[in-house]
């Protein structure tokens, strides 16, 4: 029980870290829920526990991106041993409620539609008829006989079903017919569900199909898929950037155990001379340390779910999120929790173990500081008073740098990518002299942007309008390279003169294609050779260089092959235009658009700042940075007031000698500030060598654009300021709060 007790000794303290390594663990919990739901949602498209078989399109980077003509179906229905296929088409919207709503097309009488579980009402049996799922009719306040648009057409709501897959039940299912028309999918479908009447003619079935169409994929419940590797970087994405709001409460954990060793020199010097030994002292510290950890994990285990519950209530996380808590995410509570504890404790245990117990006797509690080198140097530049009471605890103020400055490091990283890659959508689709740039309105991703190309003939017309260029955008996977971004233009149009020919030729025939230097590079191939792409073979007639590694390690085809590859027949996915009079851009796009609703047309420059992909991204920085605000200020909350508890005697006499409290409050201010930039700084090296390492990965870094928008690093240095000022407030009130003669009293 002494450990308990010595945790009681500074129960603000204590709570503080108690605190701290709570929100680092509740977020760890939420994030990798959060990162699992969205693998579970783009992978609840290919669940095949209702059929023998999934035949969908083969090198698709997701199960619901493929396109497949709707005829192969009648003919693997006349297959011998084939007992039902059934088609269906799967999309997703941009709604103002949520980013991503998913649409599936069944037939009404299919075997498919039978897992969408009638709760209320019926299932489909015509056209302009609709089921809700659970948690879309609970968002969007619908019920059955209520009517619900799609893209502009109005469809009347017959059901409400539930499958038990956040994702589906936050969608909706409407007739197949339906869904083609909604997204220009004529004749066509994302994937085939087969049944078969012998289990055992499965796997000669499977051959069959793929050796009758080479560019399909007929997978069985449970085999891997090329879309598996994105899914697993989604169920990745949680746990990464959790682990980086543990290590800051996990460092604050560590500083608040070695302050406790700080103050209790002498303490730990009388029971090494009463005969404690080592290994003891240390099974003392790391206890209290496990004490506060295991604490930490329960009530960031009740954090995490609270949040789950809250978050799974919007409409726009709900499809992502259950609402419930796993049994595997509270195993991870438990062992975040336990490895928290041991980090946590260990330094300062042996800290501990390795005071002589003649020296820690004669020590003076809480005031025995030793100045190495790099504090006597820093201390010869940092000559504000702010600074040096910094200094003078060295290894409490560097472990609080490096925990802030790995939540700030973080931000300052993510910001880089993001900023890069905004720079390079824009200069990719501003190839060519594009003044302004059109995407489908509503697209809830650029992947999913779709254009009738007949509208290229229109925007032509305009007397602005100089010339128009169409731009067919996709990524497939080939083998080494498992993201291939591949672009369709016709070489004809403005566009293609950014893809900068340095070896053989541009594209002229359907089957060319040319690659770019570092995907020529990765796949190890050269002018002359061939490339199979999704059951086609191309002849590689040119290697061009952009310098922009996004577009380097892909390929370019002619737009008709691309528009046939990825299912978008007469498609396009973006229109770049040209004007005579560029400065007249702004008043021209928003002419176009309100001319055409179907789409989103905006200047070159500013497209990305309308994009769902970056507007999300905006949403997540925004939910990043306000959870390093509050790890973050708890810990140096923590911190500041360890410094005034071992001041309190410092702070009496200042005051005995006339200092006002404001004063007093304004050094404490100054410190916290301080030691926020200096975190802040440091984050922000942090944040660059980490984007400096990921460059240097072969076959990932040579795509990854870095570049930081002056903006966002202010912006990052405003949340460093802002830790500051939050950290401080509380410790600055204390010690004004601090009677003169009691403090002066204050061992």
């Amino acid at each position: 029980m002494l450990s308990f007790k010595n945790l009681l000794r500074r129960k603000v303290r204590t709570l503080l870290t108690l605190l701290g390594v709570a929100i680092g663990v509740a977020a760890v919990v939420v994030l990798s829920a959060f990162g699992e739901g969205m693998a579970r949602g783009f992978g609840s498209a290919g669940d095949t526990r209702d059929a023998d078989l999934l035949i969908s399109q083969k090198d698709a980077l997701m199960i619901m991106m493929g396109a497949i003509d709707a005829e192969i179906g009648d003919e693997i229905t006349a297959m011998p041993g084939v007992t039902a296929v059934n088609r269906t088409v799967i999309g997703i919207l941009q709604l103002p409620e949520t980013p991503y709503f998913l649409i599936a097309g069944e037939e009404p009488r299919g075997f498919a539609i039978q897992r969408y579980r009638i709760i209320d009402g019926r299932s489909v049996a015509t056209r302009r008829e609709l089921i809700l799922g659970r948690q879309a009719a609970l968002n969007f306040k619908k019920q059955v006989g209520d009517k619900f648009r799609i893209n502009e057409m109005s469809y009347t709501v017959v059901g409400i079903y539930e499958t038990g897959a956040s994702f589906e039940d936050n969608g909706a299912v409407i007739h197949l017919d339906d869904a083609q028309r909604a997204f220009d999918r004529r004749r066509q479908v994302t994937f085939f569900k087969v049944l078969v009447r012998d289990a055992h003619e499965r796997d000669a079935l499977k051959e069959r199909i793929e050796q009758r169409w080479p560019d399909l994929a007929a997978t069985r419940s449970g085999d891997p898929h090329s879309q598996d590797d994105l899914l697993e970087v989604y169920r990745s994405m949680g746990w990464v950037i959790g682990i980086f709001a543990m290590l800051v409460g996990g460092l604050g954990m560590m500083n608040a155990q070695l302050m406790s060793v700080f103050e209790r020199t002498r303490e730990i010097g009388v029971l090494r001379a009463l005969g404690w030994r080592r290994r003891r002292v240390v099974r003392m510290i790391i206890g209290e340390a496990l004490l506060v950890a295991l604490a930490g994990g329960l009530l960031g285990l009740l954090l995490a779910a609270g949040s789950i519950t809250l978050l799974a209530q919007s409409a726009a996380l709900s499809g992502f999120l259950s609402g419930e808590l796993e049994a595997s995410a509270m195993v991870q509570a438990v062992v975040i929790a336990g490895v928290l504890g041991l980090v946590g404790g260990g330094y300062p245990a042996w800290r501990a173990a390795r005071l002589a117990p003649v020296e820690a006797m004669r020590a003076e509690a809480g005031a025995s500081v030793r100045w190495g080198l790099m504090a006597r140097l820093l201390a010869l530049l940092l000559r504000g008073p702010a600074l040096r009471n910094l200094l003078r605890r060295p290894t409490r103020s560097l472990m609080t740098m490096l925990g802030l400055g790995v939540g700030v490091g973080l931000i300052v990283a993510l910001s880089g990518i993001a900023e890069g890659s905004r720079q390079v959508i824009t200069e990719m689709l501003g190839a060519g002299q594009a003044d302004i740039l059109a995407q489908q309105a509503g697209a809830s991703d650029a992947m999913f942007s779709s254009i009738d190309e007949r509208l290229a003939d229109h925007l032509r017309t305009h007397p602005e309008v100089k010339a128009v260029s169409r731009l067919v955008f996709g990524s497939t996977a080939v083998p080494g390279l498992p993201f291939f971004l591949l672009y369709g233009l016709d070489p004809r149009e403005n566009h293609i003169a950014h893809y900068r020919v340095s070896e053989g030729r541009s594209i002229q025939r359907s089957d060319d294609i040319i690659l770019g230097r570092l995907a020529a590079n990765s796949l190890d191939k050269q002018v002359g050779d061939r490339l199979r792409l999704s059951g086609q073979t191309f002849t590689i007639v040119g290697i061009y260089e952009t310098g922009i590694g996004y577009e380097d390690s892909g390929g370019v085809i002619s737009i008709r092959e691309a528009q046939r590859l990825f299912g978008k027949p007469r498609q396009v996915s973006f229109l770049g235009i040209s004007l005579h009079r560029p400065e007249r851009a702004a008043e021209i796009a928003a002419e176009l658009e309100a001319r055409y609703p179907e789409l989103l047309v905006a200047r070159t420059n500013d497209l990305t700042s309308r994009m769902q992909d970056f507007a999300t991204m905006d949403a997540f920085f925004g939910a990043l940075m306000g959870l390093m605000m509050l790890v973050g200020g708890v810990v140096m909350m923590n911190v500041m007031l360890m410094s005034v508890f071992e001041r309190t005697h410092e702070i009496g006499v200042l005051r005995a000698v006339g200092w006002r409290g404001r004063r007093v409050l304004r050094m404490i201010l100054a410190e916290s500030l301080a030691l926020a930039l200096l975190s802040g700084l440091a984050g922000l090296g942090l944040g660059m060598g980490l984007n400096q390492l990921l460059v240097m990965i072969p076959g990932y870094g040579e795509v990854l654009a870095i570049s930081y928008a002056s903006a966002d690093l202010w912006r990052i240095f405003g949340l460093a300021l802002g830790l500051g000022l939050l950290g401080g407030l509380l410790p600055a009130w204390r010690a004004v709060r601090l009677r003169p003669i009691a403090a002066l009293y204050h061992e």
